[in-house]
């Protein structure tokens, strides 16, 4: 961000950029969450303890804003000079409201800031009414100029713009806009290398397409601030978006779907648990069996998330799978379907793609499966809770044997599955995880189980057995994403 510093305390300036940036985040969270969430009662928190840390020995403190600038004492910030989409929310509200300045006196409580967010955020939304009345009476301390609104004055008494003189300051804490700006797709990036899901060469095209999808859907502010409160409020609940993006975009190349609905599909995937943001966390951590009243809380998601996405102005298709993505494929499932109600060919694939990682992803409430179970166990299922075509596909997406498959070999060996079998390959490539006398292997070791032997004409090794033991800090997901010939 470009900050031109005139005259005036380096302190003034890092507590102006704070004060920026939690007013920001508030506004995010205001937007996403009613104001008794745990995400929204943080950022309203964090906003007065900025808002008050600037207000120190001061009587008032007077924002002036003009065009992308917000002018406080002789600094200046651009906001629009920013990668953090939480400030494009904040630059986009006072610009929609032509706000000129915003005036804060000293003594503003918690509630006022928190109703003064309030406002803005309806009033950019076009809800609130325009002569204020009650709602603006909340706010005593906070006047703003040149809003778009018959109401221009929040404060029900005078404000004075006074300065105030600059005497014993308070502790900066840190931070500033690096802290606000967080690389999403970094950390995208960093979870399709942990991936260890599918098999190395669709793993590699599906974690490209995410990657892809997250570059594109970086110009829709809606929903990258979405995803960044997911990733925020719970950290599972969006590495586990990113893998079921990857594993359906693979299924959706298998089925030879064009590109755009793979688009669609995996864009949709992403977003597809969003409405968990309105389950309590302690339901969504809880390591025992849920109440039925929780229950209740857990199933309401896909009806929270669907609402969710329509009021930011998502693409329908989206918000489809985040309703539809527990119906099954015999309508049994969550919410109960309308008659005539058609389920989009991309709910049922993200429902299989939901199914796979959560049932091989280790959980404090659930034994995790090794891939081979899990495949076992949604067959079982073939036809009812799953499409039966779609599970077939992703049958052979998998390979023979599925990826993260730890097998017993004839040998004495114990392996774990990287790879399926190229070209006409029936059998995989695996790395060994124990030798033959049993000892733990620590260097990369790589097989082809498909080599023979020309002395005997046979394989050098066979396999045995598929372990009931699922996979655990096996670093197999390095091969998911690596640089192949011919990989597009």
């Amino acid at each position: 961000m470009n900050v031109t510093v005139l005259e005036a305390l380096p302190l003034d300036f890092q507590k102006f950029k704070e004060a920026i940036c939690s007013i920001s985040r508030l506004l995010l969270q205001r937007r996403l969450f009613p104001e008794t969430h745990p995400s929204a009662e943080k950022a309203l928190s964090e906003a007065f303890l900025r808002v008050d840390a600037l207000l120190t020995n001061k009587s008032s403190v007077t924002l002036k804003i003009e065009q992308n600038k917000v002018y406080f004492l002789n600094f200046e910030i651009d906001i629009a000079d920013t990668r953090d989409n939480a400030v494009h929310l904040f630059r986009e509200t006072l610009r929609k409201l032509q706000i000129g300045e915003i005036i804060i006196t000293n003594g503003i409580s918690k509630k006022e800031i928190s109703a003064f967010a309030d406002i803005l955020e309806r009033l950019s939304k076009r809800e609130a009414s325009g002569r204020g009345g009650d709602e603006w009476s909340r706010i005593e301390h906070i006047m703003i100029k040149g809003v778009k609104s018959a109401q221009t004055e929040c404060g029900r008494r005078e404000c004075r713009t006074d300065e105030g003189d600059e005497k014993e300051k308070r502790g900066a804490t840190g931070g500033g806009w690096e802290r606000c700006d967080k690389n999403m797709r970094r950390l995208v990036s960093d979870i399709l290398v942990r991936l260890e899901k599918i098999h190395s060469m669709e793993g590699r095209r599906a974690g490209k397409k995410v990657l892809e999808l997250f570059d594109a859907v970086g110009s829709n502010t809606s929903i990258v601030l979405l995803l960044k409160s997911l990733r925020e409020y719970d950290s599972y609940t969006f590495f586990h978006s990113v893998n079921v993006a990857v594993i359906a975009t693979a299924l959706g190349r298998k089925l030879e779907l064009d590109d755009e609905e793979i688009d669609v599909i995996g864009t949709s995937a992403l977003l597809h648990d969003i409405g968990k943001l309105y389950v309590p966390r302690d339901i969504l951590l809880k390591q025992g069996k849920l109440t039925p009243a929780e229950w209740i809380a857990v199933k309401q998601h896909p009806i929270d998330g669907e609402r969710i996405l329509r009021e930011e102005g998502v693409d329908p298709r989206f918000r489809a799978v985040a309703y539809e993505h527990h119906m099954r494929y015999d309508r049994a499932g969550y919410p109960v379907p309308k008659p005539g109600h058609e389920i989009s060919r991309a709910s049922h694939i993200i429902r299989i793609a939901d199914t796979y990682d959560a049932l091989t992803t280790k959980r404090p409430y659930r034994k995790q499966l090794n891939p081979y179970e899990a495949i076992k166990l949604m067959i079982k299922t073939r036809g009812t809770e799953y499409h039966p075509e779609y599970l077939d596909a992703f049958m052979r997406v998998l390979g023979n044997i599925p990826l993260g498959s730890v097998l017993d070999l004839d040998t004495g060996e114990r392996v774990i599955v990287i790879e399926a079998g190229r070209g006409g390959d029936l059998l995989p490539r695996v790395r060994v995880l124990r030798d033959a006398k049993g000892d733990e292997v620590e260097e990369e070791i790589i097989l082809d189980l498909n080599e023979i032997d020309p002395g005997t004409t046979r394989y050098r090794r066979r396999i045995l057995d598929v372990s009931d033991n699922a996979i655990r800090d096996v670093q197999v997901g390095r091969y998911l994403l690596e640089n192949n010939e011919g990989s597009r």
